[in-house]
């Protein structure tokens, strides 16, 4: 058979399996008789790697001078497991944050913004602070997981 009969009998399968609702299948078998692996995604995993309080206001860093300004203690993140691609942040509903990096005293640098439960983002890395908590009337817990 020629190369364009095989070409139009293979584009005519993959249109009656479209329309007879067998397009799944018709891809399976192809792809298969090409040997071409399909492997279903894999469920998000995730695993604690820190945990924070902070409080609902910013304060300095060091009372009584001007300079870098937080709402929770210094975190640092540890025990990544082997392919994390991404962190989830597990806050009260209702609150918002940033989260800045905090290397160098009196001196804060903006990393992430407007952070809420349930997001996910890049992965951070190294020291950093909570920021500019908004929507907390109390100390509360902000819980990071690293996704994998």
């Amino acid at each position: 058979m020629k190369k364009k009969t095989k070409l139009f009998i293979s584009s005519m399968a993959f249109s009656l399996a479209m329309l007879s609702g067998q397009g799944s299948t018709f891809a399976e078998s192809s792809t298969s008789r090409q040997g071409v692996k399909v492997t279903a995604p894999q469920e998000e995993r995730l695993k604690l790697v820190g945990t924070v309080i902070s409080s609902p206001t910013n304060r300095p860093e060091v009372p009584g001078l001007p300079g870098g300004l937080h709402s929770s203690s210094l975190v640092n993140l540890e025990d990544y497991p082997e392919g994390t691609y991404a962190l989830k942040w597990v806050a009260p509903e209702g609150i918002t944050f940033d989260v800045y990096r905090g290397l160098v005293p009196f001196v804060n640098f903006p990393l992430l913004a407007n952070i809420t439960n349930g997001v996910t983002t890049d992965i951070v890395f190294g020291p950093f602070h909570i920021v500019n908590p908004e929507g907390a009337t109390e100390d509360f817990e902000v819980k990071i997981y690293a996704v994998y």
